[in-house]
């Protein structure tokens, strides 16, 4: 534990006001008493940083169900920043419109892109005439329809009163328990933030001439590499003829562990930055009424338990807060949320066999096969870049059920 230097007065977040963005920011002591700058894009809250009007800028990185955030990771390969902490916060959804409209008057819903990925089941099936269009962030969505441009925002609940708009549906998201991790940003030398405890995060960022395929094949050699077990590599495409790429690692480069794996990275991809190493914070996901969930109720896995997992997969020995030996609730709760997991697996699972028999189907009835070989090599590859060799069996398994063949 310690305290900063000078306590940050000014910060920004991606806004408008009512984004998750802005709830993990409020979750930090820090932003107590401080000025709070909503920022329309991700690279506009980093120039306001850079140019010294805030001290730090809230950003969100990556979705447990939607992956990383374009607009983030560009606009901090192109920054000087570092991160201070990163906040994860459990995301839930909800349709938000003008008093007075009903499900079937929807013709129009607009929202993030990630939020979108999250709720794409429940529109499909609730409102399948419904045109979609993506907005900056989802209260930007709210203020479209509060405006008239849009009948319907997804968004939080709590993003309903700003806007004077109400909630017509709640919970929304496919998959439950979903996680966006937000990270706090600032330039080097910068007033600190509160330590909690030691740091048990590490990310680097970068950009590559070439494209994501490229870079893919850069990195292929080191998907199953023992230092980067638990890591998450992810490849974005930037323009025309480049990319960038996102490392997460668990530990701090402090642990030898950690910094050989930030290093190997950064022998295979030169231009790769690091975003420093910093504590990781869950957050409670506030209800509409204000009041605060408890982050890991029964049943709802913790991602910082997760995370910490993770960090001794890596050898390290940071764990996550946890210092005391496992005692048999600790193994009980584990359990249970493992239980939770699987219940929440098994659901995804079918919902994909779901949409590839339809694809199946709808290939055969146009005279063509019902598999597609160049597909399902991505699939592959894909499991393989993020479990490394588990994955490619874990892929293949999948292809099999959800090709027909696996007795079901």
């Amino acid at each position: 534990m310690g305290t900063s230097v000078q306590p940050m007065r000014r910060l920004a977040y991606l806004g408008p006001e009512g984004t998750f963005t802005e709830q993990a920011l409020r979750s930090l002591p820090e932003s107590a008493g401080a000025r709070l700058t909503p920022a329309a894009t991700a690279g506009e809250a980093l120039r306001l940083v850079c140019r010294g009007a805030v001290d730090a800028a809230m950003l969100p990185v990556h979705n447990t169900v939607a992956g990383p955030v374009a607009d983030t990771v560009r606009a901090l390969a192109g920054s000087p920043v570092q991160v201070l902490v990163d906040v994860v916060l459990r995301v839930e959804f909800a349709l938000l419109v003008r008093p007075g409209t009903r499900l079937a008057r929807i013709r129009t819903v607009s929202g993030h892109p990630h939020a979108r990925a999250q709720v794409g089941g429940w529109l499909d099936s609730r409102l399948p005439w419904a045109r979609w269009t993506a907005a900056p962030s989802n209260a930007e969505a709210a203020r479209r329809v509060r405006d008239g441009v849009c009948d319907a925002a997804v968004a939080g609940e709590f993003t309903a009163a700003p806007y004077g708009l109400r909630a017509l549906a709640t919970g929304l998201q496919d998959t439950a328990g979903a996680t966006t991790t937000f990270l706090l940003c600032a330039l080097p030398g910068a007033p600190a933030a509160v330590r909690r405890r030691q740091a048990d995060r590490t990310c680097l960022v970068g950009r590559h001439r070439g494209g994501p395929e490229d870079l893919r094949g850069l990195l292929g050699p080191l998907y199953r590499h023992p230092l980067l077990r638990g890591a998450s590599l992810h490849v974005l495409p930037d323009g025309r003829d480049r990319c960038c790429l996102f490392a997460d690692l668990p530990g701090s480069v402090r642990q030898a562990a950690t910094a050989r794996a930030a290093g190997l990275l950064q022998s295979r991809v030169p231009g790769l930055r690091p975003l420093g190493s910093y504590p990781s914070t869950t957050a409670a996901l506030p209800c509409a009424s204000g009041a605060a969930r408890d982050p890991a109720p029964p049943g709802i896995p913790s991602y910082e338990y997760e995370r910490s997992i993770t960090v001794m997969d890596l050898g390290a020995t940071v764990t996550g807060g946890h210092d005391s030996e496992p005692t048999a609730r600790d193994i009980a709760r584990l359990r249970h949320q493992i239980d939770a997991l699987d219940r929440s697996l098994i659901g995804t699972l079918k919902q994909r066999l779901a949409a590839s028999r339809e694809i199946q189907r709808i290939r055969t009835e146009r005279g063509g096969s019902p598999l597609d070989t160049g597909r399902e090599l991505a699939v592959r590859d894909r499991y393989a870049q993020e479990l490394g060799e588990s994955g490619t069996s874990l892929a293949e398994a999948l292809l099999e059920l959800c090709r027909g063949r696996s007795g079901t």
